[in-house]
């Protein structure tokens, strides 16, 4: 989602391209910068400005917009106008991952957290464990026992301090 509504884009990039980024800036309380960057989206793509219909972004889109702005010397700025990014730093990124790990580093990928690996429900028997596999369960089991007395123990202190206040 971003920060600002694609009605205040613009409408800011229509003002600059009459009045100054920086009093824009001031009076609207946006970079200048930022508003340089709407009013240059605003000159390519008219009405039809920040529309960002294409998240996620595939990765022959991505590898075009790196290619496009290498092969005609594009700034970042321009080239991020041209194909509508939402900010030059996503292409930044794209040029950088594409420059250190090539094609296949444009690819989508899942982001959040990978799912658990989830190890088989049955025991491995123990005629088939190590002596520290072995060691380890034990120190395991005895750190579970020792957690499980303390609950206990904890239960019937509740379980005492309620039967005396009655």
């Amino acid at each position: 989602m971003s920060k600002y509504h694609r009605a205040f884009k613009l409408k800011l990039a229509k003002l600059a391209q009459h009045e100054s980024s920086r009093e824009l800036g001031r009076k609207f309380g946006v970079s200048s910068g930022q508003i340089r960057y709407w009013s240059l989206v605003f000159q390519i793509h008219g009405v039809e400005s920040f529309r960002h219909e294409g998240h996620p972004y595939s990765s022959h889109f991505k590898l075009n917009a790196v290619k496009s702005m290498q092969a005609n010397k594009w700034s970042l700025a321009y080239c991020c106008a041209y194909f509508d990014l939402s900010s030059p730093g996503i292409l930044f990124q794209w040029r950088s991952l594409y420059s250190r790990e090539g094609t296949l580093r444009l690819t989508s990928r899942k982001k959040g957290k990978s799912n658990m690996n989830h190890s088989s429900t049955t025991p491995t028997p123990s005629e088939q464990m190590t002596e520290k596999e072995l060691r380890e369960e034990l120190e395991y089991l005895r750190a579970e026992n020792a957690v499980l007395k303390k609950l206990e123990a904890l239960a019937q202190a509740k379980k005492k301090k309620a039967k005396k206040r009655l």
